[in-house]
């Protein structure tokens, strides 16, 4: 796949027969997968490119930063989780407050006819764009009849009547609820980061502290994990919060790597959230901690070992 950084820039390539997906795409979703899996095999019908048109940063960083949501993931996740899918090219536009201004009318001629130039367009049944995102998916229709595009338009898919939405998988995340959220995901929720000196505290379990870059951080609480490290992965707990029992001011988030030996600090790992064990908790003593976190570190080899086993 090639990231392409704006429609400019896309249009002088010219590329015939594309097959083009609008959107934000945050967690690229079973639902996003589902529409871009779509664009995908109508390219392949028709002998065209794949392409996935997104902005960067989120519209609501520039228009309205205090309501920006946190972002299920970073860009560099985004565009690893589309190229996974076989998509040509990612075409990522700088989002400004001048384009912002962009009427619905305007984007569609500019952007989608002149500069994308699709064949056919695949977008979900509550795509909106231009100014104040007034532009609806029937006018974009009415555009593809007098420019000589087609539209699909893909519904909403649901887990257990759960509609598969980015802001419900963000609810979950913040809840705690990180098995459900892979559900709709269709993968763990993932956060990466360079491995940090914490305080040290000899309990008896090394932890691996994490200076993360994500805002979007599960419910503080002890969780099983899958951790991705440059030695390879390894299972393990994560406890997120405040460190109740040692009077902490500071949240973080602290994981045991099972079976680890080697030096993390400075290294980049990225943990996988399979399952919540339980919530974060003071205990009277260091002692009755270390014990607890022994039965942790059990129950999360029991369902780390079952999620193998199920494979």
């Amino acid at each position: 796949m090639k990231i392409i950084s704006g429609s400019r820039a896309f249009q002088k390539l010219h590329i015939k027969n594309c097959v083009v997906t609008l959107g934000n795409f945050d967690g690229v979703h079973r639902g996003h997968q589902k529409i871009i899996r779509k664009a995908i095999a109508r390219a392949r019908a028709i002998d065209g490119s794949a392409v996935v048109y997104t902005f960067d940063p989120h519209p609501l960083n520039v228009l309205r930063p205090a309501q920006e949501p946190p972002k299920i993931t970073t860009f560099e996740e985004k565009a690893h989780l589309i190229a996974t899918l076989g998509v040509d090219y990612l075409v990522c536009e700088h989002f400004t407050k001048l384009f912002a201004q962009k009427a619905p009318e305007d984007f569609l001629q500019d952007v989608i006819c002149k500069r994308l130039q699709p064949a056919e367009i695949v977008i979900g049944h509550d795509y909106s764009f231009g100014r104040g995102r007034n532009g609806s998916v029937a006018l974009l229709e009415q555009a593809g009849l007098q420019q000589g595009f087609s539209v699909h338009v893909e519904p909403d898919i649901r887990d257990r009547n759960i509609p598969v939405r980015s802001t419900t998988i963000r609810n979950m995340i913040t809840e705690g609820r990180v098995s459900l959220a892979a559900k709709l995901l269709g993968c763990d929720y993932r956060m990466s980061g360079t491995v940090v000196h914490g305080k040290k505290r000899r309990i008896g379990f090394p932890t691996a502290n994490l200076s993360h870059i994500k805002d979007l951080v599960p419910h503080n609480g002890v969780y099983a994990v899958l951790a991705d490290t440059p030695y390879g992965t390894y299972g393990g707990v994560v406890n997120i919060g405040f460190n109740p029992t040692f009077e902490g001011k500071k949240r973080t988030i602290e994981a045991h790597v099972f079976d680890f030996y080697d030096d993390l600090y400075g290294r980049d790992i990225t943990l996988r959230f399979v399952r919540k064990i339980r919530l974060e908790k003071k205990f009277d003593s260091a002692e009755e901690l270390k014990q607890q976190i022994a039965r942790d570190i059990d129950k999360a080899r029991g369902i780390l070992a079952s999620r193998t086993n199920s494979r």
